[in-house]
Formats: structure tokens, C-alpha cells, sequence
């Protein structure tokens, strides 16, 4: 197969999901390309066809007309060890020609984001995840779908109703709608702290901002990978210093093996098919003691770690749903 990642340009090769997938396409014998957003392309032609009337010396036009997409994209045909790319390639690829595309560049979920899903809707290839359904569902939007699993919760940009959320709860959190991996989250415990730091936030992010109802069970916090709404992974992530609340693996955070309890099965149960349905593939859920927090739906991470814990190849497993995905969806193709 033709196997294609959108995916930012620098990576960790330890720990990044996105190698971990593309050492396994090479070692099932697939082609892989990469390529970063910024040479992503869609190319449109109209042509009109034209005959010439023997009886005018003029053109005159007819009814046969074409419309030409191109989805090009500036990319590099690449190979791999298990630390590294060893070579690159470069070349122009037509995305239509592709078997699979995976989107793994990180957030921020911003317009070059957001227009990156409207071109790659337009592929007769697979893509995981759906961009139609990435750009419909960004993962601290999505869980308002499940308003029973989540914790209060607040979207707006207006400082008063930010005010009243807080009296309500008198400890909460503000973070941005956005942006990702624990950026700018941060906790109020002080009315007086609301006004500036919700202004600021505002000013910098350009969109509104969440406010949530701070959960004190951070050492109840996991991370599950969910593979066509069904759990294929989980562990658990700790602050790596006392009184932090971002239990982010990218700031710091430690990891260690957990099982899920009922509360976990539970939430998975109830998004897994919503999740199936939209076409959102391979997704990673944050739980914090029994609420959902957020759902990963736009490059989830997890892979490397997970192994470790429990010497699994998990990307064995995803590549075995991804290759059977492609072959029903070529046969959708050629019904």
C-alpha cells in the first residue's frame, strides 16, 4: 500500500505514536511519504471544450466541459530504523493516488487546521481520521455530546458568566478551547485572579475559553486509546511534582500501569459508538477519577508509552484495523 502522514515536522522517535506507525507500515513492506500541512495543496481546472465551426471562422463552445481536482502535496518518500529516518526522498505526491493518509500533526486546532480537513475531504483516499468529523469534533467540544460523564463546564468568551461559574463552584479551571498538551491551564481559586487571567487568555487565543470545575483527584488520572470505539490501551499519568495539576506526559509527567474499572468501561461503552460512527478511528480519552475529560480525536499519543508498560506492540494491532479498513474501503470505491 501507499501509505501517507500529514504530520509536523520535527518528532521524538522514542516516544511519538506517529514513528511508531510508520515503522510498522515499513515493516508490513508498505511505501511511506510524509509531509508537513504547509505543502499540502489542492489544484482546480475548468476546462471547456471547444469546436470549430466550418461554416464561421470562430470558435464556438459546446456542452462537454471537465473540472480537474489535483490534492498535491510536496512530500518525502522516506525510510526508517528504529531511532531515525535513514532516507529521504523528495517528491510531489497525488494524494488521490494514496491508500491511506493519517493526520498526526498536533494542534493548534486553528483555520490552516481547520482548512487542511476542507482539502483532504476531497481524497477518494482513506483517511484517519475523518477530516469531516476531526473539524466537527475538537476533543474539548466533542465531550459536550456526553453531558453525563463530564464535569461542569463553561465555553464562552464573557467575563461575568465566568464570574457566576465560579460561585457556583469556587474552585475551577480556565484553559484555552484550542490549544493542547496542558498549555495555559490554569487554576482559580481567587475571583480577583478572573478578570486578567481570562482576558488574557482571551486576548491570546482569539476564540473563548473553557471554565471547568476543578477535580481534586488528579491521582486518579488515564489515559485510554480507543480503537474503533473499543479500548486497546490505557495507563495511568502522575504530576511530576507535588501540587501540580497538568498531568501531561510533554510537561513532565511520569506514567504507570493501571486496569480500567467500571467507570472507565462505562465511558468507553457510551462514546465508542458515536465515535465509530463518525469515522474517528484511533482516539485517545483523558479520564480524571470518573469524568471524561477531554477526547484526542486529532493526533492522539499514547503508543510508546503503553508498550513499555505491558511489552505490547499496539501498533500491530491499529495497523491490523487500518489495512482492513483500506480494503473495504476500495471495494466501497469500486461498487
Amino acid at each position: 500500500m501507499r501509505v501517507t502522514f500529514q504530520m509536523d515536522e520535527s518528532i521524538n522517535f522514542e516516544t511519538d505514536t506517529t514513528f511508531a506507525l510508520i515503522k510498522e507500515a515499513q515493516r508490513r513492506r508498505h511505501e511511506v511519504f510524509v509531509y508537513t500541512p504547509n505543502n499540502l495543496s489542492l489544484s482546480v481546472s475548468f476546462q471547456r471544450a471547444m469546436l470549430e465551426s466550418r461554416e464561421k471562422e470562430t470558435w464556438i463552445p459546446v456542452s462537454a466541459t471537465r473540472t480537474t481536482e489535483g490534492l498535491i502535496a510536496l512530500a518525502q518518500k522516506v525510510s526508517v530504523d528504529d531511532f531515525n529516518f535513514i532516507s529521504k526522498k523528495d517528491v510531489a505526491i497525488n494524494l488521490n493516488e494514496m491508500d491511506i493518509i493519517f493526520i498526526r500533526q498536533d494542534p493548534p486546532f486553528n483555520m490552516r487546521y481547520i482548512t487542511a480537513t476542507y482539502i483532504l475531504e476531497k481524497t477518494s483516499a482513506l483517511v484517519i481520521n475523518n477530516p469531516t468529523e476531526i473539524r466537527n469534533c475538537p476533543e474539548k467540544l466533542i465531550t459536550s455530546l456526553f453531558p453525563e460523564l463530564i464535569l461542569p463546564t463553561l465555553i464562552t468568551e464573557n467575563i461575568l458568566m465566568i464570574r457566576d461559574f465560579y460561585h457556583s463552584y469556587q474552585d475551577i479551571i480556565l484553559k484555552p478551547l484550542y490549544s493542547y498538551g496542558g498549555n495555559d491551564v490554569i487554576r482559580i481559586q481567587d475571583e480577583n485572579n478572573i478578570q486578567v487571567v481570562a482576558e488574557l487568555m482571551i486576548a491570546k487565543y482569539e476564540c473563548p475559553i473553557i471554565a471547568q470545575a476543578f477535580c481534586k483527584n488528579i491521582d486518579k488520572d488515564k489515559r485510554i486509546l480507543l480503537l474503533d470505539g473499543q479500548p486497546i490501551g490505557v495507563m495511568k499519568r502522575v504530576p511530576r511534582v507535588s501540587g501540580e495539576i497538568r498531568t501531561n506526559i510533554r510537561l513532565g509527567a511520569s506514567f504507570e500501569p493501571v486496569e480500567m474499572n467500571d467507570r472507565d468501561n462505562e465511558i468507553c461503552n457510551k462514546i465508542g459508538p458515536e465515535l465509530k460512527k463518525r469515522g474517528l478511528t484511533f482516539v485517545g480519552i483523558d479520564i480524571i477519577d470518573d469524568f471524561l475529560l477531554e477526547i484526542n480525536t486529532t493526533s492522539p499519543t499514547g503508543v510508546a508509552y503503553i508498550n513499555k508498560l505491558y511489552n505490547i506492540s499496539l501498533e500491530k494491532k491499529l495497523w491490523d484495523v487500518f489495512e482492513e479498513k483500506v480494503s473495504s474501503h476500495i471495494r466501497q470505491l469500486n461498487f
